[in-house]
């Protein structure tokens, strides 16, 4: 069997989702590879277990870890996780497709087809142009954040090592990974530099919004900077997708921080002591964070029992479709209270910026919501059977892996391996499943036998 129908064999054998899916856990186990051997490790003691752990953590950009990444891992091993996030963030398919358009200048249609369910992105026509940029934004957008970093950790880690921290934390938060090399805190000691948070902020924003997003506000943005429309004309010509995102993100930014803030105000393990520009700073932080990036400039251990529901409700809606951000998405969850405020105001249809969201949309974002939910709640009961930590701390903890956040009460280092293999399973889970959920969703019936069956209706009491 010659090379071309081995490829052509596999294209037909799988769908496109699971080509998503097997791509991601081929990197994963590259990866664990990759960091057990004697050159990625500067202790001795970590199985392949803990291996396999960081590396599913980098490449689904999720951000917990069962060891101190600084300590464990040698600069080697450190570049390694670097492009295990990259390519987790972005997507091993879409980088390959990187590759084959600049080599051959295009792809199929049967991987543009995969590639669509990558990334989000409709026009299959404009798919070679799409993916290029994808690329160049991404280097923009993480090149800014090296240039802000390196302002404040050269100085105080040198040149060599301030630059290489730069590069590692703002390629970690661009993909909304939450990993760094600084230590075993996170960005605690950075709670009140404002150079450190609102850059983490800013690449944690950009690359949950979206890169679809980010494309049509940039043809936006060449339309006023070229004074052909004015302002009012630009926005209304947004794709509603972009405006439902923005409008959602900002709302549970800056509601998420509100909350937050008034929640730890007085809390002295927190906030109580911090001056009113860090509370807010530091409140604004944890709710950009909880967004699936996984960073924390407060111990989560000390955080109010309320703010950490709150959190965890943040941490499963996460980032936006098309981006580097998990959870159940922004628009799963805006698509879900359009359909309830619809019902309950008896209105037939479900309107949004003028423009009519059909009822198939409200039955994926159902399903996709339902699922994950089901997922970490099992979760959830089975870490419970295995680990002997408390309820809020096993619900956090799990949350935080299917969102593929990162936050933690600082329970990953000592779970059992079996609760560890728990927590992988439910960060893998989380980075593709809802890929998987579309395209399942999506699959019509090909059975005739099925189509020629038509069943009586019938009424069940709901509530």
């Amino acid at each position: 069997m010659t090379l071309n129908k081995i490829r052509k064999k596999i294209r037909t054998s799988f769908t496109p989702a699971q080509q998503i899916a097997l791509s991601f856990a081929s990197v994963i186990l590259t990866g664990a590879f990759l960091l057990s051997l004697p050159i990625s490790n500067k202790l001795i003691g970590p199985t392949f277990i803990d291996h396999l752990f960081t590396s599913t953590t980098a490449v689904c950009v999720t951000g917990l870890t069962t060891v101190v990444l600084v300590d464990q891992y040698t600069l080697f091993g450190q570049i390694v996780i670097i492009g295990l996030m990259q390519i987790g963030g972005l997507g091993l398919m879409t980088l390959i497709a990187v590759f084959v358009i600049f080599v051959s200048g295009k792809l199929s249609l049967a991987n543009r087809l995969a590639l669509n369910e990558a990334v989000n992105f409709f026009n299959l026509n404009d798919f070679n142009h799409f993916i290029k940029n994808i690329l160049k934004y991404t280097l923009v957008f993480e090149t800014i954040g090296v240039i802000l970093y390196a302002t404040r950790f050269v100085p105080e880690f040198g040149w060599s090592r301030g630059l290489f921290i730069s590069v590692f934390t703002a390629v970690s938060a661009f993909v909304n990974a939450g990993l760094d090399i600084i230590g075993p805190v996170s960005l605690q000691a950075y709670a009140h530099d404002p150079i450190v948070n609102f850059t983490t902020m800013y690449l944690i924003v950009v690359g949950g919004l979206g890169f679809g997003v980010w494309f049509d506000l940039s043809q936006g943005s060449k339309s006023l900077i070229r004074r052909s429309h004015p302002v009012h004309y630009v926005i209304n010509h947004l794709k509603v997708h972009t405006k439902l995102a923005i409008t959602t993100t900002l709302c549970l930014i800056f509601g998420g921080a509100l909350i937050l803030l008034l929640i730890e105000f007085n809390n002295p393990a927190t906030i109580q002591t911090f001056n009113f520009f860090d509370k807010v700073m530091a409140s604004l932080f944890q709710s950009v964070t909880t967004r699936t990036a996984g960073f924390a400039t407060l111990n989560m251990a000390s955080m109010k029992a309320a703010s950490l529901i709150i959190m965890m409700i943040l941490m499963f809606i996460g980032g936006s479709p098309g981006g580097t951000a998990g959870g159940i998405k922004t628009t799963t969850f805006a698509i879900l209270l359009l359909m309830i405020f619809s019902e309950l105001a008896s209105k037939k249809e479900i309107v949004v910026f003028n423009r009519k969201i059909e009822r198939e949309q409200f039955r994926k974002a159902f399903v996709i919501a339902f699922i994950l939910l089901m997922t970490v709640t099992t979760g959830i009961i089975l870490l419970s059977i295995i680990e002997p930590f408390e309820t809020l701390e096993i619900a956090f903890e799990s949350v935080s892996a299917i969102a593929t956040v990162g936050l933690s009460m600082g329970i990953t280092s000592s779970l059992s391996d079996y609760g560890k293999i728990i927590i992988i399973s439910l960060m893998y889970l989380g980075r593709i499943g809802p890929l998987t959920l579309l395209l399942s969703i999506n699959r019509k019936q090909t059975s005739k036998k099925g189509q020629e069956i038509s069943y009586p209706s019938t009424d069940i009491l709901i509530g």
